[in-house]
């Protein structure tokens, strides 16, 4: 987890570093690990030497204090069980709107290369990450998956007949589903 602290300018960045390290010896010191601590302040230069303190443990315990706080108000205020909690997650807010400027083309603007033959409505569609394939899903409970140069290809041959054996055909494979 990175804070807000850290991510300000490096003075501050190594001065909060250095603040850690201090915490560190001095409970190491408060905890009875002398020799450890001595090791790391000599490694960090920590000047002036640290005097034992359980300063660390009382700020570790009140950060995790919170933190478990934080989980059971968020855990009342969804009155769900934890699996439930698991599967929903944390969730996104999808009404959230920003002053985003739209650079798509209208609806209207784009063409129609190919139609396949889905018995119903066709309601998703998705590129492969490489762009050379395409899959669609129908409410008819059917899967196509289809070959993007081959459907280009066959946009633009519309009068040709040469295609053997079905070579041409953009739907590269079907699924359906009962």
């Amino acid at each position: 987890m990175s804070s807000n602290i850290n991510n300000s300018t490096p003075a501050m960045c190594i001065k909060n570093r250095d603040n850690l390290y201090r915490l560190i010896i001095s409970q190491l010191f408060y905890d009875g690990h002398s020799t450890i601590a001595s090791s790391l302040a000599a490694q960090v230069n920590a000047d002036p030497p640290c005097n034992p303190s359980d300063r660390l443990m009382s700020v570790v315990t009140k950060g995790l204090q919170h933190e478990t706080d934080r989980q059971k108000e968020s855990e009342q205020a969804l009155n769900l069980n934890p699996i439930q909690q698991m599967l929903i997650g944390p969730g996104i807010d999808l009404e959230f709107e920003t002053n985003v400027v739209c650079t798509a083309s209208e609806p209207s603007l784009y063409e129609t290369v190919y139609v396949t033959s889905h018995k119903g409505p066709c309601r998703a569609g998705a590129f492969s990450p490489d762009g050379q394939l395409i899959a669609t899903g129908s409410s008819d409970a059917s899967i196509k998956i289809l070959d993007v140069e081959r459907m280009l290809a066959k946009a633009h041959d519309i009068g040709s007949t040469d295609n053997q054996e079905g070579q041409g055909h953009p739907v590269i494979r079907s699924n359906f589903y009962p």
